[in-house]
């Protein structure tokens, strides 16, 4: 049995607060008490040790936890260094349920009834299908500037990211059940992606023909192979865009392109902006350290837009000094 929370998404949830975490040093996450907000923590390198209420875990590199509102929170071990981690807090608009149930249980309820409900479930520890494209969309909330026309596009985005984190949890545990061929292929074109891999080198490998390789790629996920295969380059590249001071021109190279000048076609194809554009778009992000832990008080126009005040607690409507 697991812990998991509900999040419903017929009005967005409300953006608070985000950062990229980076230590090279030993370090503890400091305690703090969540009010009315969750927060989201990808971990992307290093093993934090956090506790809730009395509850300890491990967050794991790639991997996501979920902390619930009204809950104290803090390390409960000294992390060893490097410690990596996007975290992200945010309001629900709606009397959320916190639940414990199965995988099995909750996939179904929740896949059978998704086109008739405004609602995703995650469990409080989990790791999602694609992790690069999870970090590349929160990057993205946290580059948007502090501009009152366009904050409340982090509100949607964030709305859109539990969205994204539901579908890539429910694939990867969806495969995870069922096993398959899928799984197998996936797995092996991530290991042995180059710049050379072509379809029929990945039949070949996989003991398939490559018309009917194509054929299970668009069944199984609406793309061909090779769509499949663009996509993964693209997802490693915007990685690298956000994350790295690469060129363009290495980018190209570690994102398994064959020259320059195909990766910023198919970018700008797949991505609507040349590679320059993207960067510059969602490079300006709030980074913290060890030394400073942000206390960021809650945005008036986020506790005018709080409708429902949770039984268990109450949300400070004042801003925290």
């Amino acid at each position: 049995m697991m812990r998991y929370f509900s999040f419903t998404l017929d009005k967005p949830v409300l953006y608070y607060k985000g950062g990229e975490f980076v230590s090279k040093e030993i370090w503890q996450h400091q305690p703090v008490n969540h009010k009315g907000d969750y927060e989201i923590i990808l971990c992307m390198k290093g093993n934090i040790s956090v506790q809730i209420n009395n509850e300890q875990f491990i967050i794991r590199p790639h991997e996501v936890m979920i902390v619930p509102p009204y809950t104290d929170f803090c390390g409960c071990r000294p992390s060893n260094p490097p410690v990596d981690f996007y975290w992200l807090h945010f309001f629900s608009q709606f009397k959320e349920r916190a639940f414990n149930s199965s995988t099995n249980n909750v996939l179904k309820e929740w896949l059978t009834h998704a086109s008739s409900r405004q609602q995703v479930v995650l469990p409080r520890v989990f790791k999602p299908d694609n992790v690069d494209q999870i970090a590349v969309q929160i990057h993205q909330i946290l580059a948007i500037q502090d501009n009152p026309v366009i904050l409340g596009q982090r509100d949607f985005l964030t709305s859109a990211l539990l969205i994204q984190l539901f579908d890539s949890y429910s694939a990867h545990e969806k495969e995870a059940h069922e096993g398959g061929k899928m799984r197998f292929i996936k797995e092996w074109i991530r290991v042995n992606m180059s710049s050379e891999l072509s379809v029929d080198e990945i039949a070949m490998a996989v003991q398939l023909s490559p018309d009917y390789l194509t054929r299970l790629f668009k069944q199984s996920m609406g793309i061909t192979t090779l769509q499949y295969l663009t996509r993964l380059k693209i997802e490693v590249a915007t990685l690298l865009l956000v994350r790295t001071e690469m060129s363009v021109k290495e980018i190209a190279d570690y994102a398994y392109f064959n020259d320059a000048k195909t990766f910023m076609r198919r970018f700008r194809a797949q991505v609507g902006m040349s590679p320059t554009e993207y960067r510059r778009s969602y490079t300006s992000i709030h980074l913290n350290n060890p030394h400073v832990d942000p206390q960021i008080p809650l945005p008036k126009e986020v506790s005018d837009l709080i409708t429902y005040i949770p039984e268990n607690g109450t949300v400070q409507n004042k801003s925290r000094k």
